[in-house]
């Protein structure tokens, strides 16, 4: 069997998931899916999907199968749409994406005619507002007696980081010397990784730990992204993405508003997702605001929106030639 590999290679963390969760119900397909599961498994690994993809993936398409009770070749687009109805919007994301990328794989291998997921339009994300991790709550979790916490909460409020980003964390291989000072190396999702200076604070610390894992397993490898996200919220109050939001808004404002440089450091694809991750500062908004009493034509450049600069630049721009297109 193709999967023979994944088996050997991932039996025993599907074996510790399901004694350790005991209400998952989906901890392995439907008996007639098992062997196509598996063998797209290797294909995902083959055209370099992610372990945690690959895992994802595993869950969604063994849940599917035991929801639909049937066949591979005689699941239909109703069944797949009752499965999605029962969902949020984010699941019904990954789970119709799964379908989709399920079925084309078993379409060119003849293990099935049609695509149940091909006449249901992809599912919009969800543009919803996130907590941002206030400044008090912050300086609680830096000074948890916990240092697994603490250094967590630092490299969620001070780089930005996923908490799947720090659970990667090797200090053996992941931290480099440069002439500007140190860096670290970020594997973040789909195998990309990003560089980001570390700053003083947290240099400091990342140098009084040992080699290796920074938030090392129980048995072997790095721990799991629940170690992490626990200690964040208990050391905060707070979930583990509103530090990242924290960093996004300080990030942003502090930096001239250069939405590219803080899209780059969290490693988004583009800027639209940043946009999300940014929260409006009131005081911004009384500004612009009062701006717009002014009925003069000319328009005042901040001296923020030049790096080293100390003056106001007078700018002769004349607002009554503005034309939109």
């Amino acid at each position: 069997m193709r999967g023979s590999r994944f088996r050997e290679e991932w039996g025993s963390g599907m074996k510790y998931w399901s004694e350790t969760r005991r209400n998952c119900r989906h901890a392995e397909p439907l008996d007639c899916w098992r062997e196509p599961v598996d063998q797209w498994l290797d294909y995902l690994d083959v055209i370099g999907r992610s372990r945690e993809t690959q895992r994802t993936r595993w869950y969604q398409i063994c849940e599917f199968s035991r929801f639909v009770g049937k066949g591979i070749p005689d699941v239909t687009e109703d069944d797949l749409v009752v499965c999605l109805a029962r969902l949020n919007t984010e699941s019904r994301r990954g789970m119709r994406s799964c379908i989709k990328t399920f079925y084309d794989w078993c379409i060119r291998h003849d293990l099935a005619e049609y695509n149940p997921a091909v006449g249901i339009p992809a599912v919009r994300t969800e543009i919803r507002g996130g907590l941002i991790c206030p400044e008090d709550a912050v300086a609680r979790g830096l000074s948890d007696q916990d240092e697994y916490a603490s250094m967590a909460v630092m490299l969620g409020a001070f780089c930005g980081l996923r908490r799947i980003e720090m659970t990667r964390i090797n200090l053996a291989s992941d931290l480099e010397e440069t002439p500007n000072g140190l860096e670290l190396i970020i594997h973040g999702k789909g195998n990309r990784e990003r560089k980001l200076p570390v700053p003083q604070r947290l240099a400091v610390k990342l140098s009084e730990r040992p080699q290796g894992w920074l938030f090392p397993g129980d048995v072997h490898g790095h721990c799991g992204v629940d170690f992490v996200a626990k200690r964040i919220k208990k050391a905060t109050g707070f979930p583990s993405h509103a530090l990242r939001r924290r960093f996004a808004t300080v990030a942003y404002y502090r930096s001239g508003c250069n939405i590219i440089l803080v899209s780059k450091m969290l490693g988004h694809a583009n800027i639209g997702t940043t946009m999300h991750y940014i929260g409006l500062v009131q005081d911004e908004m009384r500004n612009a605001i009062e701006a717009t009493t002014r009925t003069d034509p000319t328009i005042l450049l901040s001296p923020t929106a030049f790096r080293g600069s100390t003056d106001v630049f007078d700018v002769p721009y004349d607002l009554t030639t503005a034309r939109i297109g």
